[in-house]
Formats: structure tokens, sequence, C-alpha cells
């Protein structure tokens, strides 16, 4: 629960003045000095967004009219409104007009979604707004167009008063009756037409008397002739009233038909005032919508006083500050000059914590965060009272008492000049004292003193940390600005210097001051200095690392275009190669109608001359693959055996078994067979290829192999398995392989190599030496 003496204190009052001048209706007024911090994390943040929206809305120059917004409460709940009358109308009138002016707004407001959410619960009243324009002209007479029957009896009337007074004026030109008459003229009395007659002369006009004049000497007579008229045009009269109270009546229930909406819009509006109210302050203060956070935390970036801005009337005019408090440390112990800024900087915390509670944007940057604390305390200012009896120690005291009494974990603590007003060593101790239970309780505080005791205390005690507003000693004035990590000293010397006073005083304070503040003094510049010698070196570091950062960004970027790149051409060569397979596809049924077209023979002949193409088109292409890898690499120098070489015919690595006679054996996978030395290149650096890749051809068909085991197979079965070998070496671009079928009794053996020697892809049969299979494999050549 916040407390009402932090309130005061931080002047959340004036805040709540701010916003009640910006307002243009009592209601909204009402709203504003109304204003509490909310509990509820949600709430806040709707309340964050919306003032938000609207302060974007006050930036683009939108806004509603809506001084003449009133409350119209009573006119529902007080008897003596049962019936409503001109003044009454007015008003809601005016409710309606506003209500459906907004409403009108609503199409506009897509891209404000809580405003508009805001404004999708006003019911507009255009029927309403007309129908009081149809009863009454501004000065509040009832019109004829506020029914067909009052017009027709208002019509009666006036046709009735022509009637009347044409009678009475020729009656004003009779001569018989001008030594009669008073006056010539035609006037009225209780609302009937009469005629001026002398008193002496009553008896000789024929009429009522209706009244006299006060003298006596005058009668007001209504002539005989015109007392018929009279007596309709009075009639007309009441009906005309009796008219104009069923007009009334029916216009009176018709809107407390629309009691609840009109009630309704009345709140809405007034919110929307007190909203604009919010915009147009955030506006003057440019102001942000800050984080809010559910651990009971500052993190102020870029802050400033909102009132001291409205003061010196704009943000670039206040010295911004950033405060950090709740993470690594609890309680900013703050020192510095007088006059400094600390008092305003702690109020400023205070302050803007409140604010932001209340749901309302803080002149600060976007991400800075408020915690959601559940009560915030302050002492600041001099409370000194007489007529309590209480001097200005006593009523700090009394103060801190109440803060130790409830504060706790989720509580902000604000105190100025903690431990003054008394002795100097004992306010000390005592303030240490005091600090010390706030740090236990899990307080989250900011504390000024000019006590060296105190922040000794903060260096030495890991849940506080010192902090000081700066003090140029070369102007020897203030500068306004916030630093953490280091106490501030008092400068009450230079700053007495600087306002003037005696330099022989001056020079008697720093001999009396002590060579231990003296030295304090110095230290504190010291440490100064070195503080800017290590944020420039942090300065140059983040430097650094932001370009590094943006190489870094520069790099993923070039990659992921090159990614990009190569997507588009590998899609383009997929592209490429689906219309080649077509094409061929269709080449292909092609010549397979004309196959199918020929005879046996023709159709063996015309497929042997087409693999026969084939394999010259497979050799060719080959030839090329060589003839580039070739270029590519360098002829292997002195090779030796075990030494690894690349292969030109096969386009792969392989290892030397030993040369004789300019012939190399070398083993491939495996297989072992002799190649001319000129067919020997330099293999690539083990590094090149990935580890764990096998020796094996880059343009080998992945369904070719250079060995087929048999064992255990008969020949039927072994059949298919030796065509789909060698079909597949050829297309593979193999040449030598292996079978192996075992030694048994060389049945299947025979069978095998006599079947190979049919296959026109054959080049030559042989056995291996003994040490590699000896006549249970059979080498195959290609």
């Amino acid at each position: 629960m916040m407390q009402p003496e932090a309130f005061a204190d931080l002047e959340y009052g004036a805040l709540r003045e701010q916003l009640e001048r910006r307002c243009q209706s009592d209601l909204g007024r009402r709203l504003a000095s109304e204003l509490q911090p909310l509990a509820e994390r949600p709430a806040i943040e709707a309340s964050l967004e919306l003032n938000s929206e609207l302060q974007a809305c006050v930036r683009r120059g939108i806004g509603f009219d809506l001084e003449s917004l009133c409350a119209i409460e009573p006119l529902f709940t007080e008897p003596e409104f049962s019936l409503f009358g001109f003044e009454e109308f007015k008003l809601i009138h005016q409710n309606a007009l506003i209500a459906t002016a907004v409403c009108a707004f609503q199409p506009d407001a897509e891209e404000f979604p809580r405003l508009r959410r805001l404004l999708g619960r006003l019911k507009a009243f255009p029927e309403i707004c007309q129908r009081f324009g149809q009863i009454f002209d501004p000065e509040g007479e009832v019109l004829d167009t506020a029914s067909p029957e009052l017009a027709r009896l208002r019509k009666r009337s006036n046709s009735l008063r022509g009637n009347i007074l044409k009678t009475m004026q020729a009656m004003l030109g009779d001569n018989r009756l001008e030594h009669y008459l008073q006056d010539r003229f035609v006037t009225q009395r209780d609302g009937r037409y009469v005629l001026p007659v002398k008193e002496s002369a009553g008896s000789n006009v024929p009429g009522i008397v209706q009244s006299h004049s006060g003298s006596g000497s005058t009668l007001f007579i209504e002539p005989q002739s015109v007392v018929p008229l009279n007596n309709e045009l009075q009639l007309l009269k009441q009906e005309e009233k009796r008219e104009i109270f069923r007009i009334f009546t029916q216009f009176t229930a018709e809107i407390k038909e629309e009691q609840a909406a009109f009630l309704t819009n009345q709140k809405i509006l007034a919110e929307l005032d007190f909203r604009f109210a919010c915009g147009r302050l955030c506006q003057e203060l440019n102001a942000a919508v800050p984080r809010i956070l559910d651990e009971p935390v500052l993190n102020l970036v870029n802050a400033r006083h909102p009132l001291l801005i409205l003061n010196l009337g704009s943000p670039r005019a206040v010295v911004p500050f950033t405060l950090e408090l709740g993470g690594d440390y609890r309680i900013v112990i703050l020192s510095g000059p007088n006059t400094g800024g600390k008092t305003v900087l702690m109020k400023s915390t205070g302050l803007l914590a409140l604010m932001a509670l209340s749901g309302i944007p803080i002149p600060a940057d976007p991400d800075s965060g408020i915690g959601r604390f559940a009560s915030i305390f302050a002492d600041i200012g001099d409370d000194q009272s007489i007529e309590n009896a209480l001097s200005t120690f006593s009523s700090h005291v009394q103060k801190i008492q109440r803060m130790l009494a409830s504060a706790g974990e989720n509580s902000l603590v604000l105190i100025d000049e903690i431990g003054a007003a008394t002795d100097p060593q004992q306010g000390s101790a005592l303030a240490q004292a005091i600090l010390e239970r706030f740090t236990e309780l899990g307080c989250k505080a900011v504390v000024t003193t000019h006590y060296t005791a105190l922040k000794i205390y903060a260096e030495t005690n890991p849940a506080c940390r010192n902090a000081a507003m700066q003090f140029d000693l070369k102007s020897l004035h203030p500068t306004y600005q916030f630093s953490t990590g280091i106490p501030g000293d008092s400068f009450a010397i230079e700053v007495a210097s600087s306002l003037g006073m005696e330099q022989s005083l001056i020079q008697r304070a720093r001999h009396l001051s002590g060579s231990q503040n003296v030295e304090f003094t110095d230290l504190l510049k010291k440490m100064q200095s070195e503080k800017k010698a290590l944020a420039r070196s942090s300065y140059e570091f983040q430097l650094k690392s932001r370009n590094l950062d943006s190489r870094l960004a520069e790099l993923e970027e070039k990659e992921k275009k090159q990614e990009e790149e190569f997507k588009a051409r590998r899609q383009k060569f997929l592209k490429e190669l689906q219309q080649e397979l077509i094409a061929q596809q269709k080449l292909y049924l092609q010549e397979l109608e004309q196959l199918r077209s020929l005879e046996r023979e023709e159709r063996k002949s015309a497929s042997e001359r087409k693999l026969h193409e084939v394999n010259a088109r497979l050799s060719s292409l080959r030839q090329e693959l060589v003839d580039g890898s070739k270029q590519q690499r360098r002829q292997a120098f002195q090779p030796k055996a075990g030494d690894r070489v690349w292969l030109a015919d096969f386009d792969a690595e392989a290892r030397v078994v030993r040369i004789k006679d300019e012939v190399a054996t070398v083993d491939l996978n495996g297989i072992s067979f002799k190649t001319p030395l000129d067919n020997l290149f330099e293999a690539p650096p083990p590094n090149v290829e990935a580890e764990g890749t096998p020796l094996a051809a880059s343009h080998v068909s992945p369904r070719a192999k250079f060995e087929l085991k048999l064992l255990g197979l008969t020949f039927d079965e072994a059949r298919p398995l030796i065509d789909e070998f060698i079909d597949n070496a050829v297309l593979g671009g193999l040449h030598t392989l292996r079978i192996v079928h075992g030694k048994g009794t060389g049945a299947l053996r025979g069978k095998v190599r006599d079947y190979l020697k049919q296959k026109k892809q054959v080049l030559a049969l042989d056995t291996p030496s003994p040490s590699e299979g000896g006549s249970g494999v059979t080498l195959v050549k290609i």
C-alpha cells in the first residue's frame, strides 16, 4: 500500500494537478485528482499502452472537444427531475453530441487498438440530437416543429390574435369611442387583449373590466365583441401547454430508456478526457512506456524529473540519469555537493516509479524497467512542527520508525540526509544502524548523505553501492551528472567559495578541515580520474565489439546470400535436368515405338548399336573428366610403395603396392591391378577430404561396386546379380572387378566364367594370386 506521506514528499499531488490543468471537463479533472498507483500488472500495462496511444494522437493533432461534457447522474436519480425541462434536455444534448462526434472517429482509429476498443463501448445518439433540435431553439424556446399538433395550435392562435387585433384596431379608430379612451393602443391583461379606458367613461364602453391602473384613473376593458375570441385564445393556450407537456414527457421517457447508455457514455467520455490529458502531458515530457517487472527493481535509463521538465520548458534542459536498483545491490548511498541535484534525483526516482505504476508513460528511455513495489516510503524535506513540538530530527526519526515497522523486500525507501539534524558522530552511527536494518529487510533504497562513514559502509557491504553527483572543480559548480561506483565529496568549502565568501574565511576553513578531509578529497579526485580512464577503455572495447558484431553480421548476411544463390543455382540446374530428362524420355519413347515395329534380329541389332553409342558417349565423358582432372593435378614424382596417389583413369585415390618396369601395382579399395606410371598423379592432402572418407572415385555411380560375392548361391540365383553388377560397373566407369564365388567343386566358378565370356562388355578374365583369393576369385576386365 502506497504511503500518503510519500505522495506529498515526492510531489505526486503536483503531478495530479498538472493532469487536471490539461483536462477539458470537470469530470476529467475529477478522475485526474483521483489518480492512484495500480496493483495488478495487466491493468498497469493496459493503462500505459492506452495513454501512449493518446500521446500519439496528440502528436498527430487528433483530439476532441470535451469541454461541455457534464455530469448527468442526478437527472436519472433525483426525484425533482422526473420531468426534464430545457436545461436538463440541454445537458443531455451536450453529452449526446459529444458521444456522437467521438463515435464518428472510431473507423479512423485502426492503428490505435486500445482507443478503438474504448470508443467501441460508446453509443451514438443522432436521433436524440436531432429531436432536441426539432423541439428547442438556441434560447430554449419550444419550436413549432416539436409536433404537428403544436404547429396546428399555434397557427390557430396566430390567426385568432390577428382577428382580435384587427377588431380592436377598428375600435381605436371609431370616433364615438375617441373621448372615452385614455390612450390609443391595444394592450394585454392576464393574457387577454384590452383597451385603456378613462375611469369616468367605463360605463360608455361595453365589455368586461379586467383591471385598472395603480392610480385608478384608467380601466382596462375587454370589449364585448372580442370576449369570445379571447376565450378561444385562452383555450388554445391551455391546449398548447398540454401539448408541450406531452412533448416533454415523451422526450424525457425516450431519454430515460437509454439511462444506462447515457451514464456509460459519461464515464467513457470522462475517461477519454483524462486520457487525453495524460497524452498531452506525456507529449510535453517526451515520455515512453517502460517495461513493468514483477520483481521489485528499478532500471531507469536516461530518466528525467517530469515536473522539472515542465518547469524548465523542455526535456533537453534537464540532465538525465541512469540508475539500477535491485539487481546486484539493493541500496544506493548517494553523496555529492550541496545544490548538486541529490534530492532532485531521489525525488525523480520515486515519482517516476509512482507515475509508471499509475499507468502513465515516463520521461525515460523505453528500455527502462519499473518493478511492482508494494509500498513506497519517503522522508524528504524539513518537517519541523511547532504545533506538535517536534524538531526536524524528531520528525525524521518518527518517519523512519514507521518505515522500519512496515517496509519489506517489496518496498522502495527514499531518505534524504539520513541521520542529519543532530550531532554528526552520533547521527552517522544511527544512520549506519538504520541502513543495516534496511539491508536485513531486503528493501530497495536510495539514501543521500554527507557522512564519510556511510560511504565507507557502502564500499564494504555487497548489498550497497556508492553513487555521486558530480562537481566541476574548475568552474566550482555542480554538473548534475549522476555516476555510480564512487562516493562524492560535499565540496562545502569550494561551493562557499564559488558563492563569493571572503577568501580569508575560505583559507581558514581549509586549514581547520584537517588533513584527513583533504586526503579524502584527493582520493576522490584520483578515483574519478581513474574512472574516466576506465570509462574510456570500456568505450574503446565496446566500439571494437560493435565493429566485430557488425563484421559478423556482414559475414552472416554474405553467407546467407551465398546460400540463397546456391539454392537458386541448384533449382535452375534441377529444372534444366528435368527438361533434359523429359526430352530424353520423349526420345526414348519414340525409339521404343520404332523398335516395336522392327523384327527381332533388327531390334537386337538396334539395341546393340544404341548400347554401343551410350558406351561411346560414356567413354567420351569419362575421358573429358580424366583430362580435366589431369589438368588440375601434378604428375606423381618418383612414386614408391606405400604412397597415396590419384589414378587419372579412375578419378579416384589409391595406394601404391609396388613398381616395376614403368608399371605400378596399386590397391583401390582392396582390388589390386597394374597401371602405367603416367596414370599416377599426386593425391590431395589428407585434410582436404573429410576424415573417414573412403578412397573412392568421385564420379563413380553410387550403385557401382568393385566386388560381388556369390558364396552359397546357385548359378541361376547368381546370374541376375552378375548382370546388374556388370551394368552398374559399366555405367560407373569401372574397369577391374572381383567376383568371389569360392573354390568348392569348381562348378559355380566354371558356369560364372563361361557366362562372363559370353558378355560383350567383358574384355578378359584372370585369377588373382593365392594371397588375394586364388581360384576362389575371378578378376574381370571390362
